[in-house]
């Protein structure tokens, strides 16, 4: 179901599935995991048609869109029917979107779709914002959207605008032979871009409260991307969340997804007020366990570590060699979750006040039912939105991250 919160209507991540259970397009693969033949574009077309049955359910319409995170198991097989099926189906929206493949979805489909929307009887309208020296979109939308106090900005890689070229060298050939680059300066040309986007809505590289990472080549690239991030980045003191994707849709190795602070918004004279406590693991690198902006916490990728110890509860998933080691998932998840807890309380808040989650598993097929079990025992009641899938890979030796947005609790019983 839909959470509501202010202006904002939070949806599950949804995929293809209809009212029977059936996959039209047909499912990716059978029971025993053998891969099947399927249709991406008829599959993206009954995702769309279940984003448009929800957000009738709750009162929205389907034009109520503000953003959109796309998520494809087969980039490269599957994005061209998918942009087709996406062009169609969202013609009027104008909603921001952001497209990455990951490793696996929770069911037998190809495609999820996670949507933000304007929430029912909204007086506030969304307004695209078009940046002329930023790269252009490859697919049906603009490059950002600002929505009451927020600009929710596009999927932006380091294309540069003017020649279509990647500086850093592409990752690979249009054969899809891999090439080298240079991961370094693909994250300052796609910093770049963003502050190109931001200017041209009128916005600030410091008024950024919320950073998604995609990396592709999370072991070759992390330190370069992240040490080209803390130079860039750093002082702006963003939440973040970083995961390694199998793909992206141009031949680039890093692509970001940010969440911004609207120029002349009604908290303009606030800035987002940056949390850290001692409780909680220390992040990997230069940004805080969360930021509240307005009624709003936007909380950093989250994950089981023991913020004593640095350990991971459960046992970590590979030692100092990359060799793979048995875990246990179900007391992952519970640390993972304890330590978004005391995030939030923190702050005054608690578990029963997060509206949205995103969940990253590095195993679908091992990991969902154990997962899912612990999720359901801590969030069952309260029930957030929720988007699971499998990525390639976290940035530390764990098997488990959750990204949340929840309720801000109350100042002096304002907001």
């Amino acid at each position: 179901m839909p959470v509501r919160h202010g202006n904002l209507l939070f949806l599950d991540g949804i995929g293809p599935q209809n009212a029977s259970n059936n996959i039209p397009g047909g499912a990716t693969h059978d029971d025993s995991g053998k891969q099947l033949s399927y249709d991406a574009y008829q599959q993206t077309r009954s995702a769309i048609g279940n984003v448009r049955a929800a957000l009738k359910e709750a009162g929205g319409e389907f034009t109520d869109i503000v953003d959109v995170q796309c998520f494809l198991v087969n980039m490269r097989r599957d994005f061209k029917g998918f942009n087709r099926a996406y062009k169609e189906g969202f013609i009027g929206t104008a909603a921001t979107r952001t497209t990455v493949s990951v490793r696996a979805l929770p069911g037998p489909f190809a495609v999820q779709l996670k949507v933000i929307a304007r929430a029912p009887g909204s007086t506030t309208h969304p307004e695209a914002v078009t940046a002329v020296n930023a790269p252009v979109a490859v697919g049906a939308y603009p490059h950002a959207k600002r929505y009451g106090d927020l600009l929710f900005v596009s999927g932006m890689g380091p294309r540069d605008p003017q020649s279509n070229q990647v500086p850093g060298g592409p990752i690979w050939d249009k054969d899809g032979k891999p090439l080298e680059y240079d991961v370094g300066m693909q994250t300052k040309a796609t910093i770049d871009n963003i502050r190109q986007v931001l200017e041209a809505s009128g916005s600030r590289m410091e008024d950024i409260i919320d950073v998604n990472c995609f990396l592709v080549n999370m072991p070759r690239d992390f330190r370069a991307f992240n040490q080209v991030y803390r130079e860039e980045l750093g002082a702006v003191a963003a939440t973040r969340t970083t995961f390694s994707v199998r793909s992206l849709p141009t031949p680039i190795a890093v692509e970001m997804k940010v969440i911004v602070k609207a120029p002349n918004s009604a908290w303009k004279s606030e800035p987002a007020q940056i949390i850290e406590t001692a409780g909680a693991p220390a992040p990997v690198g230069a940004y805080p366990h969360a930021r509240r902006f307005g009624d709003l916490l936007f909380i950093s990728g989250m994950g089981p570590r023991d913020p004593k110890t640095n350990g991971v509860p459960g046992g970590p998933v590979y030692d100092k060699f990359r060799n793979f080691l048995p875990y246990d998932i179900e007391r992952q998840t519970q640390s993972c979750i304890d330590n978004i807890e005391k995030v939030l309380r923190s702050c005054g808040a608690r578990l029963e006040d997060v509206v949205d989650v995103q969940c990253y598993l590095i195993d679908m097929k091992a990991d969902y039912t154990g997962f899912d079990k612990v999720y359901q025992e801590r969030f069952g009641k309260s029930k957030p939105a929720r988007t699971t899938m499998a990525i390639r890979a976290l940035p530390t030796p764990i098997a488990v991250e959750m990204k949340c947005i929840a309720r801000a609790p109350l100042r002096g019983g304002k907001l």
